[in-house]
Formats: structure tokens, C-alpha cells, sequence
């Protein structure tokens, strides 16, 4: 593969896979990738759908912690729509 570009990141960290970059890996506008450090460089790999995805995602539901609770949800929703309104005015 030698297609090489460069890309800026926006807030957040988030970057944008260049159109070119994304046709050679045959991957569309939805996918995942899975991202590591080797050497100081970030790799990141495409992740196949039918298998590694569901994988992942068993992973990530396995992880014991502290999950926010439907009240907590609510409140927080609460909170939003009224600063939301609030710079309506």
C-alpha cells in the first residue's frame, strides 16, 4: 500500500480517513478500526464486521464499572433541555 496523506484532527481528537485512503482498504463511510501504538506510531486496522465487531462489543459489555442509572439519565437529560431553552431566550 502506498497511499500516504496527511489529515488534521478536530476538536476532540477525531480525524477524518481521506476518501483515497478509504478506497484502497475497500472500507465505506461506516466501519471500525482498531487502533494501536507501535513504536511511537499510531496503527489503526480496519475491523471485519461479521466476526471481530461482535468480539469487541462482547469485550466491552463484559467491563465491570460504575453505569449511570435511569435516574441519573433523566436528569442529566433534564439538565440539558433547560440550558438548551435557556439560550433560546
Amino acid at each position: 500500500m502506498n497511499t500516504a496523506g496527511y489529515i488534521k484532527s478536530f476538536s476532540k481528537g477525531q480525524i477524518t480517513i481521506p476518501k483515497t485512503v478509504r478506497e484502497e482498504l475497500g472500507i465505506g463511510d461506516d466501519f471500525w478500526l482498531k487502533l494501536y501504538i507501535n513504536d511511537g506510531k499510531i496503527i489503526a486496522e480496519p475491523v471485519e464486521k461479521e466476526t471481530n465487531q461482535d468480539e469487541y462489543l462482547k469485550k466491552l459489555l463484559s467491563i465491570k464499572g460504575g453505569w449511570i442509572s435511569k435516574d441519573e439519565i433523566k436528569k442529566n437529560r433534564a439538565a440539558v433541555e433547560k440550558q438548551l431553552k435557556e439560550r433560546a431566550l
